[in-house]
């Protein structure tokens, strides 16, 4: 537990909502000390309350970083839903939806680091985290199987379209936050990158299944694996 006094320009805490308020501090504190230093007791003194007075919201430090990721997933799914009801064709959506889970996780490094890494080992033990976790997933899902139904993707085929778009976003988001990327012998602007990346895998998606089909007939180990 971190023994690391809050900012001296800490805003007392004066209203009725601690819980949320404690949240909140944790998700700014999240961008300068990380989860590993993050403790109820610093967000309390940090909020103007007694150090007793989280343990009245959260079940130890796990639970508070748990509603934090939660916090984390539904602004997500805030973004997500946006795009999702815009006018644009199926295929700009899901170009968005890529975009911007990889846009997020560079606004909210420490933030997206907690939602998506092992720090929370349980997270079966909290519902609040499992279903904005989901629900923000299954907006993604929704707008990348409509452009695949729109290229000619069967169903049976969306939960692998599905899959190969989330790892590629991911892919793209963990590579940034760990400055992996761009090469130093391989230089590229960054936002240059990430466009094409994302335009490469959509494409493939566009062209639809015959033109994959008609690649893995030239690629025999692949196919063995697809067949299997």
């Amino acid at each position: 537990m971190s023994s690391k006094p809050p900012p001296a320009t800490a805003t007392p805490y004066h209203h009725g909502d601690l819980r949320n308020a404690l949240i909140a501090e944790g998700r700014r504190a999240l961008e300068e000390v990380g989860a590993h230093e993050l403790s109820l007791r610093y967000l309390a003194r940090a909020v103007g309350v007694s150090e007793a007075a989280p343990s009245r919201h959260f079940a130890g430090k796990e639970g508070l970083l748990a509603a934090i990721a939660a916090d984390g997933w539904r602004d997500l799914a805030t973004i997500r839903s946006g795009i999702l009801k815009s006018d644009d064709p199926a295929m700009t959506k899901a170009y968005r939806m890529m975009r911007a889970y990889v846009e997020f996780a560079q606004t909210h490094k420490g933030l997206f680091d907690l939602m998506v890494g092992p720090r929370i080992v349980a997270r079966d033990l909290y519902p609040e985290l499992t279903e904005e976790g989901t629900k923000s997933f299954g907006l993604f899902a929704k707008v990348v199987e409509q452009a695949a139904l729109e290229s000619g993707w069967k169903k049976n085929a969306l939960t692998l379209v599905t899959h190969a778009a989330w790892g590629v976003e991911h892919g793209l988001a963990t590579l940034i936050l760990s400055d992996r990327v761009p090469r130093s012998d391989l230089p590229v602007r960054l936002d240059q990158m990430i466009h094409f990346s994302i335009s490469v895998f959509l494409s493939a998606i566009d062209a639809g299944p015959a033109h994959l089909e008609k690649v893995m007939n030239g690629l025999p180990a692949a196919k063995r694996h697809a067949e299997a």
